[in-house]
């Protein structure tokens, strides 16, 4: 028995502690010599990877699915621009925040990115590009879908519209445009 085996033992009580097993001496030459089964022969089938693979990732989607859902429902429930839930939404918020909390804890993160500056290198899917008046530079304004991230590895490309900034000729067609009566 190994030091760290019987260091172990000494924290329990007398009359639990273990006594190593007594193995005949010649126990080890016997089992070097006698033949190893193969893994067919224990009827034991080796691991697919691409099995794993597809397991991983539909967990991953089914992940990325119950993430996406659970932001859309937190943003149904928030006052616009805030963090503060709805009067009416104010008890069953309490519910979403511990879902929140649970996916947090299991290292999920999902992000918004309404109102963050846009650059083109960014990981996200900018599903259209809408010109704004009152902005200087490229930014997100909506978020159709969150990013997600598991353990920091994207599970989920966020999809994004994208203000961009008016161009003279935008300004000057939409001084031109006429309210249709």
């Amino acid at each position: 028995m190994n030091l760290l085996a019987t260091l172990r033992q000494l924290k329990y009580p007398r009359e639990f502690r273990i006594n190593p097993p007594v193995w005949p001496p010649d126990l080890l030459s016997i089992l070097e010599k006698s033949p190893q089964p193969s893994a067919s022969e224990q009827g034991v089938i080796p691991p697919d990877h691409t099995e794993d693979h597809q397991v991983d990732s539909e967990r991953m989607r089914f992940l990325a699915d119950v993430g996406t859902s659970l932001w859309r429902l937190r943003q149904k429930m928030l006052h616009p621009g805030t963090d503060r839930p709805l009067e009416e939404m104010r008890r069953a918020y309490r519910h979403l925040e511990s879902m929140w909390d649970a996916f947090t804890q299991a290292n999920i993160e999902i992000q918004d990115h309404t109102n963050e500056l846009f650059d083109s290198g960014m990981s996200l899917k900018a599903i259209t590009f809408q010109p704004m008046a009152g902005i200087a530079r490229e930014m997100v304004i909506e978020t159709i879908k969150p990013s997600i991230y598991f353990k920091d590895k994207a599970i989920q490309i966020g999809e994004v519209i994208v203000g961009t900034p008016e161009t003279p000729k935008d300004m000057q067609e939409s001084k031109t445009r006429r309210p249709k009566d």
